[in-house]
């Protein structure tokens, strides 16, 4: 599903990833893990398709006969791919269903989809809210549901735990098990020890 080849990273004058090579099959997560400032979200974002390589290459295989190259602007490659990367990125006029119902309409999910997401997340209360007066876990829930409800084959993930409580953090888990099961992959940026425990498959540890 996902291969990176020889890849080469840097930020400035430093060298954060040299000939990194690694596999991920479809139907597996992958846990990246380090601490801050290592290069986790560097290599989120080569995989999303919005850093490119200094050399080396990130390929998907779209199909039995075609690999995309990770690019954020190939319609191909996004179509595939679904990211939360922390960015803050909603319109101030919509409220989270429709944000919801915009995203199944450009990525063709199915219609009963917002319902059955916001539900699954415990936020279906806040269907007619606007994302600028949710809270903190609130919101990252919304910015999850933005990501789950599109039918990509792989999911790419910055510390999705991050903001949420107890239940939200077991909801993540649940989430990218669920995923996996579908037969789709998950790479996921994270410091939670125990969403690595029970969800990855394998780990990278960077900035070591």
């Amino acid at each position: 599903m996902l291969h990176i080849d020889r890849l080469c990273l840097s930020a400035g004058d430093s060298d954060l990833f040299t000939d990194l090579t690694l596999h991920l099959e479809a139907g597996r997560c992958l846990a990246v893990t380090g601490a801050n400032g290592s290069g986790k979200s560097t290599l989120l974002r080569a995989i999303a398709g919005l850093r490119h390589p200094d050399s080396g290459t990130v390929t998907l295989r779209a199909s039995t006969t075609d690999d995309v190259v990770a690019d954020d602007t190939d319609s191909r490659f996004r179509a595939l791919v679904a990211v939360e990367l922390g960015d803050d990125a909603t319109f101030a006029e919509l409220t989270v269903a429709e944000h919801l119902r915009l995203l199944t309409s450009a990525h063709g999910a199915g219609g009963g989809a917002v319902a059955d997401i916001l539900s699954d997340a415990g936020i279906d209360h806040l269907a007619d809210r606007f994302p600028h007066t949710l809270s903190t876990g609130q919101r990252q829930r919304f910015t999850l549901c933005a990501v789950w409800i599109r039918p990509a084959r792989l999911i790419v993930l910055d510390e999705p735990e991050a903001g949420l409580d107890v239940a939200g953090r077991d909801w993540v888990a649940h989430r990218i098990e669920r995923t996996v099961a579908e037969g789709r992959s998950v790479v996921v940026a994270t410091h939670s020890a125990e969403l690595v425990e029970r969800c990855a498959d394998s780990t990278v540890t960077v900035g070591r």
